[in-house]
């Protein structure tokens, strides 16, 4: 069996270090930098201070500074437009919604799309901290309202360490973006408000230094106009809005999971990709730390003798499940299958046919629950048999049950229209057909038949796969079925999430009163020692007395 994997978007970046290997590098001292700063950059000051003067001599300056303008332009004007496009210039937040999150998360995460959408467009703009933390209250009032819609003050609606948990979760994902910017690990807040402050008290006599430059060198003073002071304001207006951007993403992700109930407290996740090239990808989850082991599920479903054991021995290539005229699986029966494709192990479960005279609710009921606890659905539908009522009984009551429980991922169904053999005419059978343009009367009654079904049990025809599975007939399944179901996995991954998830919520709840418990008892019995320690002082002081 493989491993159930989670993680959430926290990120270590792999490779090994020189402590890792043993091995420590000695750091020059500040003058030694200083020196070799100066050895490389005094010969290229000279060479640039020669040249001008070289062409300023032969009266080629001007034209050499028109050239350099003209560059400086075409440079502004391409980082203005890469600058703007994802994962040009600077990492960029996904624009692809979070795979791990339910269809009411994808409700929730439309509203900060709409934070993130303003700031791309420039409407929400980074001039102050003061805006800077509003703006995030702002995104956690709107998620924790959505989320919290009957509450009077939904933003309270939180346990106190779970809040502390995304602030710290918030807090990791913006040091691990921030950490590549030059500089960002010499530069201090110190150093950076001392600098602001700096440029604050300068700023009249730059002012004035603007002023009166153009009657000196009006050239100069034009190209400082026009280039030199555009290009520092787009790429400190760039950086502020790459912040901005990565800030409400990140804000707006662990409100969600802070107020959907997915957070977790007892347990830390971490992702092998950073969050600056995929943030939301569930192909890149990793372990979890004191997680349960758990596979991906697949649930064979189908009326009785509608070839679910056939099914099972087609997918093994060999003989899995007794196949007779009298139904053999009458309760539920798991496989593990491991393929290349499908990336590991995974276990399929057969289940005896739901349709049965004497007890048809109870055995659907059976059926819906064992398709709750699944992450992919194979129903098997027969080509032949148009009772397709429990079909659509059950595929109704499992949309109505996830419709009511928007924290959960319903599971994709896969439908496999089996007995396509017998169909009009029945001795016909040279394979392979062309359901798509049907050149036979065999091809066109499978067409019409997957059109049927696709139609009764109201799914996407490109999701219903006609296929005979007899032995010596065996076809569509590893041509079609095997593909269409390599296609699904990455949905049916994302269903085993939210499933597994809300399995460690509920074992995490169990540790945290068991500890909670724990320590209270503790605590009684320190008091109650304390107590009778100083009892039994009284009544001796009081003897002695």
């Amino acid at each position: 069996m493989t491993n159930f994997r989670l993680a959430v978007h926290k990120t270590k970046r792999s490779g090994l270090r020189t402590s890792d290997l043993g091995l420590r590098t000695q750091p020059f001292s500040r003058w030694r930098l200083w020196v070799l700063a100066a050895c490389l950059g005094v010969p290229l000051l000279a060479f640039g201070v020669a040249g001008a003067l070289w062409l300023y001599e032969r009266r080629w300056l001007g034209w050499i500074g028109l050239v350099f303008l003209c560059g400086e332009a075409l440079l502004l004007m391409l980082f203005r437009r890469w600058s703007r496009k994802e994962g040009a210039l600077l990492p960029q937040p996904s624009t692809a919604l979070p795979a791990e999150f339910a269809p009411r998360d994808e409700a929730a995460w439309s509203l900060v799309k709409e934070y993130l959408d303003r700031v791309d467009s420039g409407k929400i703009t980074l001039t102050s901290l003061d805006q800077f933390w509003s703006l995030g209250q702002e995104i956690l009032s709107q998620v924790a309202a959505f989320y919290r819609p009957g509450d009077q003050e939904p933003l309270l609606a939180v346990q106190v360490p779970l809040l502390f948990r995304a602030i710290e979760e918030t807090a990791r994902d913006l040091a691990q973006v921030t950490a590549d910017l030059p500089f960002a690990h010499r530069i201090t807040i110190g150093d950076a408000v001392r600098g602001y402050r700096m440029q604050q008290k300068l700023q009249p006599a730059y002012k004035a230094y603007r002023l009166f430059y153009p009657l000196w060198n009006w050239k100069n003073a034009l190209f400082q106009l026009a280039v030199t002071d555009r290009l520092f304001d787009v790429t400190k207006e760039t950086l502020s809005q790459w912040l901005l951007k990565w800030y409400v993403d990140r804000v707006g992700y662990h409100a969600i999971e802070l107020y959907s109930g997915k957070l977790l407290l007892t347990r830390r996740f971490e992702q092998e990709v950073a969050p600056s090239s995929a943030p939301h990808s569930a192909e890149n989850r990793v372990a979890v730390r004191q997680g349960t082991p758990e596979s991906l599920r697949v649930l064979i479903l189908g009326q009785v003798k509608a070839g679910k054991s056939s099914l099972v021995n087609a997918l093994f290539g060999e003989v899995r499940a007794a196949t007779d005229v009298v139904p053999t699986t009458a309760r539920l029966t798991s496989y593990v299958l491991e393929r290349a494709d499908f990336g590991g192990a995974i276990s399929i479960s057969d289940m005896g046919g739901y349709e049965d005279p004497s007890v048809p609710q109870e055995r659907l009921d059976e059926a819906l629950a064992e398709a709750l606890r699944s992450d992919l659905i194979l129903l098997v539908v027969s080509a032949i048999n148009v009772a397709r009522e429990p079909d659509r009984r059950l595929l109704a009551q499992l949309r109505d049950c996830f419709a009511a429980r928007p924290e959960l991922r319903p599971p994709p169904v896969i439908v496999v229209l089996t007995h396509i053999d017998l169909l009009r005419p029945p001795r016909d059978w040279a394979p392979p057909y062309n359901v798509a343009a049907p050149d036979s009367p065999k091809a066109r009654s499978i067409r019409g038949a997957l059109a049927a079904v696709a139609g009764d049990l109201g799914v996407p025809p490109e999701l219903v796969v006609p296929v005979c599975l007899l032995p010596e007939r065996l076809y569509n399944v590893e041509e079609a079925l095997m593909p269409l179901l390599v296609q699904v996995l990455p949905e049916a991954k994302r269903t085993l999430f939210l499933r597994g998830l809300k399995n460690l919520h509920e074992q995490e709840q169990w540790e945290l009163l068991w500890r909670q418990a724990q320590a209270t008892g503790r605590f009684l019995l320190q008091m109650g020692g304390e107590v009778l320690r100083k009892s039994v002082e009284g009544v001796l002081t009081g003897k002695r007395m």
